[in-house]
Order: C-alpha cells, then structure tokens, then sequence
C-alpha cells in the first residue's frame, strides 16, 4: 500500500477518534438518608428537596451566594402592590418528555396541589391567598379562578390580599401530562420536571440515578448522571470514600468534627454557607411545665450552647441568637450577641417557677435523629447537672423522627429550618406561624401572627425587615426556642473533582460538575 494511502487512513482514524464522544462519566455522591417520596407533591424535608430540585424548577431558584434569580419566570410584575402578578414565562423549555413547558403546566401544578386527597401538596400553603383557592378546596369550584393565562408564555395571578413574596415561593412545576399518561403513580414511573437532571431510578435504601437532561435550557450538565448511594452510617460513607467509591461525600454533622482533623483528607474537605436556624424546640401542649417562661428561659441559660461550636462542629458552625439566618435576603437582625451560659442565673428561674432542683418536673427526654446524638447526649447531661431534671435522650431514625414532631409526639426536640426562598418570611412563617403546618411547636401568638401578615404584604424590604426584627423580639422575649449553632455544610471532594457547590438552601448543584 502506497505511504500516502496509509498516512490519509491514519488522518481518518485520527479524526474519528478526535470526534468521538467522550466516554460516560458519572458523578458518583452519596445520601445520609433515603428518599422520604419520588412525589413532588409532598412535603419533601431537606434531603429529598435537594435530589427533587434536580430535576424540578418553579419561578425563582437560590444561587450559591443564597440570591433569588430568575429560573422558569424571565421576570414579574405588580401594578398593584402585590395584589397580582404578571408572569412571563421563560420560551423554549422542555420537561423531560419533551413536551414544552407552558403556563397551563403552572396552573394544572397549582390546582392538583390544592385538590390533592387525603392531604392537599406541601404547596397549597403558599396558594392560600391566590383567588378562588378556597373554594377550590372545599370543592365548590373547579378550576382556580385567580388565575388567567393570556397566552403560552404569560401567567396573571390575583391574590385576596397583597403578598409581596409571591414570585419567591418555592414552586415546583410538573408537566401535566404524565398523569394522563401513566396514572396516579406517576412519579415512580416517570420524570416530570424541566431541571438539569431527569429522575431515573430509586433503589430504597440503595440508590437514586439522575440522568443529564441533554435538553436543558440553561445547557446539559457536563457530567452524564449522578449516582447517589444511601450511606446513613458514617463510618460506611468513610470507608467508601476511602475506597474511592464516591467522588464527592456530604458530611453529616456528626462526622465533621473527626473528618476534617484528619490528614488523609487535606486540601479534600470543601465548606459551604447554610442558610438554616436551628434550636431546641419546646411543646407546651405535651409538657405544661412549659407553659411557664421562667422555665423556657432557664433550659436556654443552663446550656453551654457557644461550647458546642469547637466542641462538636470543630469551629465550623455559627451561634446567632435569633430565629432568622442573618443575611437572608439582605436583613440583619437587631438581636444581641449570643446569651452565655449562665447556671445560677437558671437555676434562680427554676426556683421562681415552684421547680428548685428540678422539684415536680416531669421526667424528659431530648429527642432527635442520629445526626444530633452527641448534641443531645451532651444537653441533657447540662440540664441534670443544672437544673436537677431527669433528662433521658431518644433517636429515633430519620423518617420515624420527622414523622413523630409533625404529629406533635415529641415535648423537646431539635428543629430548623433551611430556607427555601431568600426571604426571613420563610423561617419565620414556616415554624412560628399558628396556621403554618409546619409549627412543630405548635406555639402560638397572635401579636407574631399580625406582624407576619402585616410584613407579608409590604413591597419594600427595609420596612418588611423592621417588622421582622420585631418578630424575631417576640420570640426572643417569649423564649420560643433556644437558638443552636448552625454547621456549615461540608463536604469530601476528591482531587479533580471541580463544579460541584452545595447551596444555602441545602440542594447541591451538580449542573456544573466535572470529573479529573
């Protein structure tokens, strides 16, 4: 064979070789507890709402810095001063079935939230004040009413009462024809969202694959998939990290401390912002003696909580004294510094409560998952040693755990919140609200619920702020909770592995992932 001939077969192979498709490169990460549902219709909890934000998007996302930006809506408006909103809708979208993502997808999400059985979708919360809602509900209407739809791309909302954070609420739109398609079951057969990542299978207990939407419209992701293994058990997500199973390891709290002092993992261990309150909850439905402030006030004086800080999170954790995370959509609260742990000053409230040393206090027992079991272990040994109250520590696994303070179970428990939307309405409404369904507490006070109200439906942030701050004195004052140290998230990220960012809102961002 002529060299010539042979050298123009080399530049071929050559070029196909060049042209070739890079080979599958799949994002290996891991999951400290299982799915609570594949459903995007139920209240998901931290951990499923990071793997179903995803694959599903509404109006607005979080970005890194923890700044509302525009996602499915390219802008809204208000003429009104919140009294409706004028949506356009972003072109060009595709849910994963291909089909075009539209304002009637909006409006079919909306309503299936509202007439949901037995228990309306985590949602509807946030559609309380859109027009015809109610109605809707009970039955009495069939359609939403408060919503009109100009044409594809535009989406107008009346509400009964101005709410200026309406476009920030955390929706998640769902392509409307699945349902049709594959029954009420759905989500476990089907991925019905227009985020980066499509939602390919659920092992329980195992495993959940996510596909790259190859047809996003902010550009396919540069990783194939993301593999996410179910490791609840810290020392089995080391040793598979170690094996180099895993290329990127969340850390549960309990882990950080011993992680992050050892060697092995220098220059691996990768901490980001948490936009989250936490706190020692308190039921006085369960526990009367909590009915009495003295007695709230001195569980909050006894506990060494700025020990904790070092102790436990190895300095990488943030004591506020306060129930919003300070910066959440540019407010900053007016509290104090950080009570200090002050004994005497406890124990003298607990006297003046008809309670010295404990005296007719029901036993108690701090409950939690098992993320927090040295925190609480190390609170009730305080609170004996303090107070003189027979204090006992129960974890309960994750699922059974949230199960039982949604059901108001549990008289003493650790709480949070993570924001879902840059606003302190959020972590405000969400936990102390009286109607909100998410008031583990179940604490209730009107003047709080007037000033959430009020701030709800005010346009400008300085004035929404201020009444905020006097929420947040209300609960302070009332001492709702004891504020705890928030941890940052932290992360193992093996070397090369570059794009992967955990979000204040707790969704890690795996669009822009890229493996050595």
């Amino acid at each position: 064979m002529p060299l010539t001939v042979l050298f123009r077969l080399f530049l071929v192979l050559l070029a196909a070789v060049i042209a070739a498709p890079a080979p599958a490169a799949t994002l290996r990460a891991s999951l400290s507890d299982d799915l609570a549902t594949a459903d995007p219709f139920v209240f998901p909890g931290l951990i499923t709402a990071g793997v179903l934000r995803q694959v599903y998007e509404g109006f607005t996302a979080m970005d890194a810095e923890g700044n509302a930006v525009p996602a499915l809506a390219t802008g809204w408006e208000t003429a009104d001063g919140g009294r409706s909103w004028r949506f356009s809708l972003r072109r060009g979208v595709r849910f994963h079935s291909g089909r075009e993502f539209t304002a009637a997808d909006v409006l079919w999400t909306w309503e299936r939230h509202l007439t949901r059985k037995p228990q309306p979708g985590y949602s509807a919360f946030y559609l309380r004040g859109v027009e015809g809602a109610a109605a809707l509900q009970r039955g009495d209407a069939s359609s939403l009413s408060g919503v009109t739809i100009p044409d594809p791309h535009t989406l107008v909302v009346r509400l009964t009462e101005p709410d200026a954070l309406f476009p920030l609420y955390p929706f998640l739109f769902v392509d409307r024809g699945l349902e049709a398609e594959f029954g009420p079951s759905w989500p476990e057969q089907a991925s019905g969202g227009t985020g980066p990542f499509r939602f390919a299978s659920w092992r329980r207990g195992d495993s959940v694959r996510l596909e790259a939407h190859a047809g996003y419209w902010g550009g396919a992701p540069a990783v194939d998939g993301v593999q996410l293994s179910v490791l609840p058990d810290p020392n089995t997500l080391l040793a598979r990290y170690d094996a180099g199973d895993l290329d990127v390891a969340p850390l549960p709290e309990n882990l950080v401390r011993s992680a992050v002092r050892q060697p092995r993992y220098d220059g691996q261990v990768r901490a980001f912002r948490r936009a989250q309150v936490r706190y020692l909850a308190v039921n006085q439905d369960l526990y009367p003696p909590f009915r009495d402030q003295r007695v709230r006030e001195a569980l909050r004086l006894a506990l060494d909580r700025a020990a904790t800080v070092d102790g436990l999170h190895a300095g990488r954790a943030v004591l506020a004294e306060g129930f919003v995370t300070p910066g959440l959509g540019g407010y900053h609260p007016d509290s104090a510094a950080p009570a200090p742990a002050d004994p005497v000053r406890a124990k003298a409230l607990l006297a003046e409560a008809g309670h010295a040393g404990g005296r007719g206090l029901p036993p108690l027992q701090i409950a939690g998952a098992p993320n927090v079991r040295e925190e609480a272990t190390y609170f009730a040994a305080q609170l004996g040693a303090v107070l003189g109250i027979p204090v006992g520590v129960r974890i309960l696994e994750r699922g059974a755990y949230v199960a039982a303070i949604n059901e108001g179970r549990e008289a003493l428990f650790f709480n949070g919140w993570t924001a879902d939307y840059p606003d302190p309405m959020d972590q405000l409404a969400s936990q102390w609200f009286s109607a909100s369904p998410t008031n583990r507490s179940r604490w209730r006070d009107p003047s709080f619920d007037r000033l959430v109200d009020r701030a709800r439906s005010l346009a400008d942030p300085a004035a929404r702020h201020a009444l905020y701050r006097e929420a947040e004195h209300l609960l302070n004052a009332g001492s709702a909770a004891v504020p705890l140290p928030v941890p940052q998230y932290v992360a193992l990220m093996r070397p090369g592995v570059t794009g992967v960012v955990i979000r204040p809102d707790g969704t890690p961002d795996f669009r822009n992932a890229r493996l050595p």
